[in-house]
C-alpha cells in the first residue's frame, strides 16, 4: 500500500497504480477514498466506462442512492448498450421503489441480441446434394 501511494505521488497518471489504489480502498470499504482514484482514472481514460461504473458503485455502497442513480443514468445515456449499467439501474430503481420498466426492456433486448450473436450458426448451413 505504501509503495503504491508513493508511486502515485510521483506519477499520478499511472493507470495501474490508480486502479490498484482504488480497488484497495473499495475492498476495505473506504469508498470515499476509492471514488477519488476511480474519478482520476476516468479522467485519464475518458472512454473507459468501467471507471465511471466503479464511481457509481462506490456511491451505491455508501448508501448515496440518489447520486449513484444519477451517475448510472448518465452512463446509460453515454453507453446505452452497457449491460452492467442497465443491470445496476434496474436493481437501484427497484431498491428505491422507482419505475424501472424502461431499463428492464432495454436490458432484455440487449441480452437477447447478445445471445443471438453468440449462438452457433449451424442452422444456416446450406445442404448439398450428391449425385
Amino acid at each position: 500500500m505504501h509503495f503504491h501511494q508513493e508511486s502515485y505521488r510521483y506519477l499520478p497518471s499511472n493507470i495501474e497504480t490508480i486502479s490498484w489504489l482504488g480497488i484497495y480502498f473499495a475492498k476495505n470499504d473506504l469508498y470515499e477514498k476509492a471514488i477519488h482514484f476511480f474519478e482520476r482514472a476516468s479522467i485519464i481514460q475518458p472512454n473507459e466506462v468501467k471507471w465511471k461504473l466503479m464511481v457509481a458503485t462506490c456511491y451505491r455502497k455508501m448508501n448515496s442512492y440518489q447520486q449513484a442513480l444519477k451517475l448510472y443514468q448518465e452512463i446509460n445515456g453515454d453507453y446505452p448498450e452497457n449491460l452492467e449499467c442497465l443491470r445496476y439501474l434496474v436493481m437501484i430503481c427497484k431498491d428505491l421503489g422507482l419505475k424501472y420498466d424502461n431499463y428492464s426492456v432495454q436490458l432484455k433486448k440487449l441480452e437477447r441480441a447478445q445471445e443471438r450473436q453468440s449462438a452457433p450458426e449451424d442452422n444456416l448451413s446450406i445442404p448439398t446434394q450428391e449425385t
